[in-house]
Formats: C-alpha cells, sequence, structure tokens
C-alpha cells in the first residue's frame, strides 16, 4: 500500500492512527472513518485467509453486520488477485434457493481513493471527496440505506434483493454508484437519501458551467467573422 503526495505520485505508505488503531497506510484510516460516519462496524485485518489456490490473503477490513470484506487500493498497489479469488469462493453457490448467512453470500469489495469530480477519480486529494468503490468479483454493488434496520450497505443487483442485516426484501428504495457521489469520504458527514436531489443539481451545475464554458470560444468566433463580414 502506498500514499498519496499532493502531486499524485505514490510514496511508501505512512502507518496512521484512528480510532485506537494503527492502520498501515493513510487510506485505511480514512476508509475507516468514512465506514464510522455511516455508522459502519468495522474490524481491521481480523482474520488471515488460506484462499482456495493456496495462497494466503489478509484483507483489510471484514465488516461484520453486513457481510462484506473490504480491500482497500490506492493507484499505485492495481493488484486484486487475491480480492477477487476471496470473492468468487465466498459468493453464493446454492443451487436452489440462497441458504447462505448473507444474501448472495459474502461480499468482497474494492475500495479506491476519494472520487473529487463527476465520474473522475482525482488522486491529488486521496483525503476527501466521495467514496469510490467496486466488486471484487460478481455484478456491481451499490450503496443504499435500508428502511427496515437502518443499516448502510452495500448489495448487487442479484435477486432476490435483499438486506444483508435483516433479510428482508428491498421494495422502492434508490441504490447507488460511486458516480452519484452520496457517499461522503474520511470525516465528511453522515449521508442520507435526502441529500441525493442536492447532490445530483450539484452534479447538473457543473455539468453545465463547463459546457458553457467550453461554448465560449465558438461564440466569439462567430461575433468576430460577423465583424469581419460587415466591415
Amino acid at each position: 500500500m502506498t500514499d498519496l503526495p499532493t502531486d499524485g505520485q505514490p510514496i511508501e505508505a505512512v502507518p496512521t492512527e484512528y480510532s485506537g488503531t494503527t492502520f498501515r497506510s493513510r487510506l485505511e484510516a480514512d476508509w475507516a472513518c468514512t465506514l464510522d460516519t455511516q455508522s459502519i462496524l468495522w474490524q481491521y485485518e481480523p482474520e488471515r485467509i488460506t484462499l482456495p489456490s493456496g495462497a494466503h490473503y489478509l484483507p483489510d477490513f471484514w465488516l461484520p453486520e453486513i457481510g462484506t470484506w473490504l480491500e482497500v487500493k490506492g493507484p499505485s498497489t492495481p493488484r486484486k488477485e487475491k480480492a477477487v479469488e476471496l470473492g468468487k469462493a465466498r459468493a453464493c453457490h446454492c443451487d436452489g434457493p440462497c441458504a447462505c448467512a448473507w444474501p448472495g453470500g459474502e461480499m468482497v469489495l474494492l475500495g479506491w481513493v476519494a472520487e473529487r469530480t463527476h465520474g473522475d477519480i482525482n488522486v491529488a486529494r486521496s483525503r476527501s471527496g466521495y467514496a469510490s468503490w467496486a466488486a471484487a468479483h460478481g455484478p456491481s454493488a451499490y450503496f443504499v440505506l435500508w428502511p427496515w434496520c437502518g443499516l448502510r450497505q452495500w448489495i448487487t443487483l442479484r435477486r432476490p434483493w435483499k438486506c444483508r442485516a435483516c433479510c428482508r426484501s428491498l421494495e422502492s428504495e434508490e441504490l447507488f454508484q460511486p458516480h452519484d457521489r452520496v457517499l461522503p469520504f474520511g470525516s465528511g458527514s453522515v449521508w442520507s437519501p435526502v441529500d441525493t436531489a442536492a447532490i445530483r443539481r450539484e452534479i447538473a451545475e457543473q455539468i453545465a458551467e463547463a459546457e458553457a464554458v467550453d461554448s465560449e470560444p465558438s461564440r466569439s468566433e462567430a461575433h468576430t467573422e460577423s465583424e469581419g463580414a460587415g466591415a
């Protein structure tokens, strides 16, 4: 694991203490803080796992209330083979209805540096912004606030859509991916679904402003051409 200075170039990981735990890197500590702001219980490196290949793997986080592993990856640590292998091994393999402890089996997520702009990751500002993640294996992972038990969690769209804690079915709640920018990273405020409209309006305004700036040269050129024609 490596951390990032302001110019975006990788440097050696900086051990960081947070909430009584010494993490191997600042990025891991920031992810722990992110989980805390969402009241998601976490355990840091609780178990060394022997994968089906025989390789040993120590995932960064286990989220015991929602049956999810989280492996934190900076841009200079792209290798994810062990996380993918764990995801395949712990996914649901039931022939009939799922009988796993968590619907769909245990989930394995990859946690990236913060997403700063619409659809882009700015590695120079990895300690703030919005959380970015991906499923290590299988369908995409969506973030949701479950209305029945109040837990924030990640699920896939593999039916049936059930809470990974209380196992009650999803009805009409919205599901979110990283580009929706709904999960503040680091010590950001707690997200709730009511924030979503404002966030999406902000993104739309940013896009509109960017498009307006891009169109200014063409308007200027058209004005110059009209003056030349008048002359």
